[in-house]
């Protein structure tokens, strides 16, 4: 899910796929693979074993794929078939591979985890409704997603210079470029994460167990995220200066979301693969220390990236744009940069400067 927090967190990402005739396509574009999907689901769950969980989340994968070619031809104002003759196979097979399938049935495993651990209403033993909800709501996910990078690409094909595009290769690039300070968070989230779950899984012997682990290794792996984009915003500074909050309610915005919310999400995706892939009902307390260490090493690392792209983007940036400069969190990076009063000029990124 990096590309959805790249597509909201880097500023400048943030603005081109938030514009409003942007907003007003995708909403019309968003309502029909529900439909879709719905109306699938009503004819194929008396042909088709839904209540198997594999068999729902095959369909599922299948459906977001599908979903995921349309929804970025739509995005690039092209029809389909000009999409497939003209693009590099590479980039199909990640639309349809990574933000299709694979996107679309993490999505079902978080709707099917929602559903048993908050809501206790089990998959297997009420397949119905979660099952409905599992196909609906990923396709409604990955058609967002799809239309907003078809649009990106739009734009670049139009000559709008985007420093830093949603597909993990700059992701790639910073792990070539800074592989020292990235580890260094992410093999301190792991720990903690991990640490975090095995003191609960120990300590906590009542009801609620579940949740409150959950609660708790996503507070922490939320911490860790937030600490990571502050360092990797702010690497020429010194330690401390790193972590200087400058507003508090912008600061406590970003912890909630995206920080939180998608440690939450990252956490609840692993519990609904042992839960409905791997069927396991009580786990053992290594599969526990794996789900928090990979919850919180994952956050503090895309923490981190997050906060090397929009370092790079205020050093490549000459000038923000009115659009630009409407995302909630560019006013703050102007303040805390001083690009806003400087004037200077864009600087060159070293060989050890994160990217």
């Amino acid at each position: 899910m990096l590309h959805r927090l790249a597509l909201r967190v880097i500023p400048q990402l943030n603005a081109v796929v938030t514009e409003p005739d942007v907003r007003k396509r995708k909403r019309w574009v968003m309502l029909i693979p529900g439909f879709v999907a719905f109306i699938l689901y009503r004819l194929s769950k008396d042909v088709l074993p839904l209540s198997d969980p594999l068999v729902l989340l095959a369909m599922s994968g299948v459906l977001a794929m599908l979903t995921a070619y349309w929804a970025y031809a739509m995005g690039r104002t092209r029809t389909l078939a000009q999409v497939c003759r003209t693009e590099a196979p590479g980039r199909l097979f990640w639309v349809g591979g990574w933000i299709g399938f694979v996107y679309g049935v993490q999505l079902s495993l978080l709707v099917l985890a929602i559903l048993a651990l908050f809501a206790d209403y089990n998959f297997l033993l009420h397949p119905d409704g979660p099952a409905m909800m599992a196909l609906i709501i990923p396709c409604t996910a990955v058609t967002r997603d799809a239309f907003e990078i078809g649009h990106v690409v739009r734009m670049e094909s139009q000559g709008v210079r985007m420093v830093t595009f949603p597909d993990g290769g700059s992701f790639r690039e910073l792990l070539r470029r800074d592989f020292f300070h990235l580890v260094r968070w992410v093999g301190a989230g792991v720990v903690a994460g991990g640490m975090t779950a095995v003191a609960v899984r120990a300590g906590w012997t009542g009801e609620g167990r579940e949740v409150g682990q959950a609660i708790l290794v996503c507070v922490v792996a939320a911490c860790f995220a937030h600490g990571a984009f502050l360092s990797g915003k702010r690497p020429l500074e010194d330690f401390p200066e790193r972590f200087r909050i400058g507003s508090w309610w912008e600061a406590c915005r970003f912890w909630l979301w995206p920080c939180l919310t998608f440690a939450v999400t990252y956490y609840l995706v692993q519990f609904g693969f042992i839960a409905f892939v791997l069927r396991v009902e009580d786990a053992a307390l290594l599969v526990h220390l794996v789900v928090g260490g990979v919850t919180a090493g994952l956050m503090a690392g895309y923490g981190y990236f997050l906060g090397a792209r929009i370092f790079v983007e205020t050093q490549t940036q000459g000038e923000f744009s009115e659009g630009l400069a409407r995302c909630p969190f560019v006013m703050e990076i102007l303040a805390k940069t001083g690009w806003a009063t400087s004037g200077r000029k864009p600087v060159e990124i070293g060989q050890g400067d994160p990217r």
